[in-house]
């Protein structure tokens, strides 16, 4: 005979009214997210180095600044969400995201600190959750570097860096969306067959420690957890032409994303981490399948039209036929995943926290 109480529909989930709010607001109406990141510096300045024979560090700044401003008119209006970095792209393009479109904030700052090879993340001096909440952003975006066989030293500093945005982040009801990334160490070789198998290992690692709930985390935008170009299916060179040696195979990735979905204790989308459109694709797909609730990805959707740079039509025009519908079909493709709202956290559903008489005098208190 089954117990009444165990099918009971257990209290919804409860998050303050600002963060709950901006979460509807970066995702589409049935709560998946097709979110376009414009925040990347390296890459992009080292695709605009490649006219002249530059070094990357002699491209200008208002050469970024514009060339971010044509990837969010031609981009963000087919998006759930943009995310923006606050030099080059929000204060000169805020009105290229449409007032329909959510909007995210990155603090962390490209350029990060080495020790012994390990990656030690930092915020973009001068800059803030205060200030992202007050700029008009609906989330704050922090990518944190990431390796569960780094120095004690490493590790502190990183859970320390991230726990501080976190509590910030509560204090002022924003979303945390936190990017986690994994790297090679010295003597490793990031393309070698070897990197490949370490790899759903590294990331699922990194998953499960940041998930822990001191850390206030509300959304993960997570890499993929294997590398399909490394797939028996697809290691003949289906996605580049160049053929490698297979480490796994399409059901055994598939098993390192259902693993990743259940230690994710939020919702998560997947990132393209400079793999090319057509591979990306397939990620989006199999980690919706999986339990992702979307994608925020850049580089995939955007960074083959600035071969046309420096004719910023030439740019508009490839973005415009190539990209745009791209994007679209990504969208299509995360209507497969899982509405934030339905990720087991929120298996009762979500409500505002503190609802009631005394609401208004206590909210923020």
């Amino acid at each position: 005979m089954t117990d009444p109480a165990n099918d009971a529909t257990p209290d919804p989930a409860t998050l303050p009214a600002g963060t709950l709010r901006a979460l509807m607001t970066l995702a589409d109406d049935g709560g998946r997210f097709s979110m376009i990141a414009v925040d990347q510096r390296p890459p992009i300045f080292a695709a605009l180095a490649r006219y002249g024979n530059r070094a990357p560090s002699d491209v200008a700044y208002e050469e970024v600044a514009a060339v971010k401003g044509v990837l969010l008119e031609m981009l963000a209006p087919h998006a759930s969400a943009a995310l923006l970095d606050p030099v080059w792209t929000h204060p000169h393009h805020l009105r290229q995201v449409p007032g329909g479109v959510g909007l995210l904030s990155t603090l962390e700052d490209h350029a990060f600190e080495l020790e012994a090879g390990e990656r030690r993340s930092r915020a973009i001096p001068d800059w803030n959750v205060a200030k992202i909440k007050r700029c008009g952003a609906q989330a704050v975006k922090v990518l944190a570097w990431d390796r569960s066989d780094v120095s004690a030293a490493t590790r502190d500093h990183q859970d320390g860096f991230v726990a501080e945005i976190g509590r910030a982040c509560r204090e002022h009801d924003i979303p945390f969306v936190l990017e986690l990334l994994i790297y090679p160490l010295p003597g490793e070789e990031p393309g070698s067959a070897e990197y490949a198998r370490s790899k759903p290992r590294l990331v699922l690692d990194s998953v499960r420690h940041f998930t822990e709930e001191r850390f206030g985390v509300d959304l993960l935008k997570l890499e993929f957890p294997a590398e399909l170009k490394r797939t028996a299916e697809f290691s003949a060179g289906a996605f580049d032409g160049q053929r490698r040696e297979a480490v796994y195979d399409l059901d055994e990735v598939r098993s390192y994303l259902s693993e990743l979905d259940a230690v994710a204790s939020v919702p998560w989308v997947v990132l393209s981490a400079g793999v090319g459109p057509h591979e990306f694709a397939f990620n989006v797909e199999l980690a919706c399948l999986a339990g992702a609730s979307g994608f925020l990805a850049g580089r995939a959707i955007w960074y083959d039209a600035l071969e046309d740079y420096p004719d910023l039509a030439a740019v508009r025009e490839r973005l415009d036929r190539i990209s745009v519908p791209y994007l679209r079909s990504l969208s299509a493709m995360a209507q497969r995943g899982r509405p934030w709202t339905e990720h087991r956290k929120y298996l009762g559903g979500v409500a505002v926290a503190g609802a009631g008489p005394r609401w208004h005098a206590e909210y923020g208190a």
